[in-house]
């Protein structure tokens, strides 16, 4: 019988099989003494005065740390919420640590304490720094797409906000209530009516160019509105914003193709406008969409497909972190802050493939 097994064994079992094996045993990881000696002097300086000195510390753990650490470290975030007050900011904070202390109470932000959160970023917007009020809009819409259960709650505190006296925190609401609808367009027709009434006194160009964009996507479920707003948005053709004509354009082409009988005169005329304008952007995208709804002998194939293309479902937008891909430029330089190679910047070196002799690090003590 042993011969047997032995046999069976040599039959299904290969020697490089064997060699896997053993290769797969762990081998026990045995802390060098001076990596030991560098985590465990440094803990205390986190308590230093010296911001310089706290940061370094930050540094110097962030890099030794295995990266294969920080997927699990940041799927456990209840860790911190015992601590969520630490993070709230304060009116001394630089911009730059405001908008930080924002992205910490995104993560942390679940159906628990959501409630609290929203209460906070409320008086965020009301600041003075308006940098970091249209940054704390960018979270409350961030917040409403992770927590489902807030999302209606943030999108009527948003639109709450479309009638605010500052133009920047407006038009900020505006960008983000446009992605919120997005996401769930054909339950929030009152909304888009209520941002259509307010083009008149918007006018930052990406709050109206957004604004225009949602009504063109929308305008099957707002007949009456759409072809008004197109009207008065023809009469301003010619000093608006390129951005802001393109998004006429646009909503010219899709309300020509979806309620030709009433806007067919007037999108003609947006066009003609668009041939004669100054910007060649401008122009060859009246000539695009010229070619692709008002057919002719000269129209392409394409002419024919003029509703799928103006008319498609588009994707909804992922609303994502101002910090995202950063971790590949050092914690704390320049680079790491404007998220882009600064002419001088050195790279970490790689960790060596064989740990260096530890004696060289060994100093003689002369006795005295």
């Amino acid at each position: 019988d042993d011969i047997l097994e032995d046999n069976e064994k040599n039959f299904y079992e290969s020697d490089d099989e064997e060699k896997e094996k053993t290769d797969k045993k762990k081998i026990p990881y045995v802390m060098d003494p001076d990596h030991r000696l560098l985590i465990r002097n440094t803990k205390p300086l986190l308590q230093s005065r010296n911001a310089a000195v706290v940061m370094a510390v930050a540094q110097l753990y962030w890099h030794i740390a295995p990266k294969s650490e920080a997927g699990i470290i940041s799927k456990s975030l209840g860790m911190f919420e015992p601590y969520l007050k630490s993070f709230y900011v304060r009116s001394t904070d630089p911009t730059m640590i405001k908008t930080l202390k924002l992205e910490i109470l995104t993560n942390l932000a679940n159906e628990a304490n959501i409630s609290t959160l929203l209460r906070e970023f409320q008086t965020y917007v009301k600041s003075q720094d308006k940098l970091f009020a249209a940054a704390t809009i960018q979270t409350i819409g961030r917040c409403a797409t992770n927590i489902s259960e807030v999302t209606e709650t943030c999108l009527n505190g948003l639109v709450c906000l479309l009638s605010n006296r500052d133009e920047i925190v407006v038009a900020e609401s505006v960008v983000v209530i446009k992605k919120l609808l997005q996401m769930q367009p054909a339950q929030h027709g009152e909304i888009i009516k209520h941002m259509a009434k307010l083009l008149d006194s918007i006018t930052v160009p990406v709050a109206r160019a957004s604004i225009l964009w949602l009504i063109g996507e929308n305008c099957e479920r707002v007949p009456k509105i759409a072809p008004d707003v197109l009207r008065k948005t023809a009469k301003s053709f010619t000093s608006e914003d390129d951005l802001v004509k393109l998004q006429i354009l646009n909503l010219g082409a899709k309300l020509y193709l979806t309620n030709s009988k009433q806007t067919k005169l007037l999108t003609q005329y947006i066009l003609n406008l668009g041939k004669y304008d100054q910007n060649y952007d401008i122009r060859d995208r009246t000539r695009f969409i010229r070619q692709l709804i008002v057919p002719n002998e000269k129209s392409g194939a394409l002419s024919k497909y003029a509703k799928k293309i103006f008319l498609a479902q588009k994707p909804a937008p992922l609303l994502e972190s101002p910090f995202k891909d950063r971790d590949h430029f050092q914690l704390g330089t320049l680079s790491h802050t404007l998220n882009t190679k600064a002419t001088g910047y050195l790279e970490l070196s790689n960790w060596p493939e064989v740990a260096p002799d530890p004696s060289v690090r060994n100093v003689e003590v002369i006795e005295l």
